[in-house]
Parts: C-alpha cells; sequence; structure tokens
C-alpha cells in the first residue's frame, strides 16, 4: 500500500474510532449530546439561564463542539470526555443551545468533518489553531465564523481552521431572523478567538 493510501486509511479509521468512542462516552455518562441544530420550530424567549450562540461555518460541514478551559499559557484544553453538539451547519451557520460557559471556561470545535461520518477529518490535536468562544448566560451570541480549508503537508492532505471576517452580525441577524422567526432575544457579539491547542479531545 503506498504511503499516501495508507496515511488516508489510517486517518479514515482514526475518525471512525474517534466517532465510536464518543457515542459510547455519550451514552455510558447519560449526556444530552446533541446531534441537530435547535429546530426553526422552537418558540423561546432566551430567560437568564440560557444560552444561544451563532457561529458562522463555510463551507458546509459536520463539526463536534467540545467544552474546554483557557489554560494561563494561553492554550486551550479540551476539559470533555465526549462532545457537546455533533451537528451539521445550515445554510452558513450553527445555532445552538448550549450550557452558560463564561471566563476561562469556553467551547470550542475539536473534530470537522466536512463530507460527514466516514469521510476525512480535521481532528485537534497539540499545537493545533482553534476556535475559542464563550455561551453568555441570558443571551443570543454571535460568536464569529470560521472557514474550513483544504490544506497540503507533502504528499498528505487535510484541514484546518481560519476565522473568517467575511461574516458579520448582520449576516448573522437575517439568518436568525429567517430561520428563527420564535426565537426571541437581542443578537448580541462576543467573537471568536483562535488559540493554539494544548493537546487533543
Amino acid at each position: 500500500m503506498r504511503a499516501t493510501h495508507r496515511g488516508q486509511w489510517n486517518n479514515y479509521m482514526h475518525t471512525k474510532v474517534c466517532i465510536v468512542l464518543i457515542l459510547i462516552a455519550g451514552v455510558l455518562s447519560g449526556c444530552a449530546m446533541q446531534f441537530q441544530q435547535m429546530q426553526p420550530s422552537v418558540n423561546m424567549t432566551v430567560s437568564s439561564t440560557d444560552s444561544v450562540i451563532v457561529l458562522g461555518v463555510s463551507p458546509r460541514s459536520r463539526l463536534s463542539v467540545f467544552k474546554g478551559r483557557l489554560e494561563e499559557d494561553g492554550t486551550w484544553k479540551c476539559t470533555g470526555i465526549f462532545n457537546t453538539a455533533n451537528v451539521w451547519s445550515d445554510n452558513g451557520f450553527i445555532v445552538l443551545k448550549l450550557d452558560p460557559r463564561v471566563g476561562s471556561e469556553t467551547y470550542s470545535i475539536g473534530q470537522i468533518l466536512p463530507g460527514g461520518i466516514g469521510g476525512r477529518s480535521y481532528v485537534v490535536r497539540r499545537g493545533t489553531s482553534v476556535p475559542v468562544f464563550h455561551a453568555n448566560p441570558g443571551a443570543i451570541t454571535f460568536v464569529g465564523a470560521i472557514e474550513v480549508m483544504s490544506m497540503q503537508h507533502g504528499d498528505a492532505s487535510g484541514f484546518g481552521i481560519r476565522k473568517d471576517e467575511n461574516t458579520t452580525k448582520e449576516d448573522a441577524q437575517r439568518f436568525i431572523s429567517h430561520a428563527y422567526p420564535n426565537l426571541h432575544g437581542a443578537l448580541n457579539v462576543e467573537s471568536l478567538k483562535m488559540v493554539h491547542a494544548k493537546g487533543g479531545c
């Protein structure tokens, strides 16, 4: 087997094993892992204990959200043994209701599957640049946007993430107004930061 094909096969198997382990961990822990975005039909006024985040994602991808913590050395450490959500973006955005996390307690993207489960993946490892954001209580927050990029390292191909500065609050507001007409509350902004990961999820 050629090195390139072997690398692709190893990446495929690593993705499958990660997904199986995540699902098993979620079942054993009784977690409420989300496999779809907040439903557009939901009629909700955001209360002081609710937290809704809006994240721009391009191109359309399936991604996993993990809990984590900002360390004193400026890195991000994944603290969840399983993901909080594993969802497809829709029309350039994901909308999730999450447990509030502020200060050093944050969320980030631990894995992206541009082609869905079974395809190639972007998995966070030590030194990987990841988008880190809060889920503010009592708010609907546009946390910014990310772009999934194809990357080439010699004969091996992969993916990376960079911040998308072109997707604005106005874009997010138009999406929310159209897709979630019954989601009541002002759209706030607290933009994500790109931070190096301390390790994998």
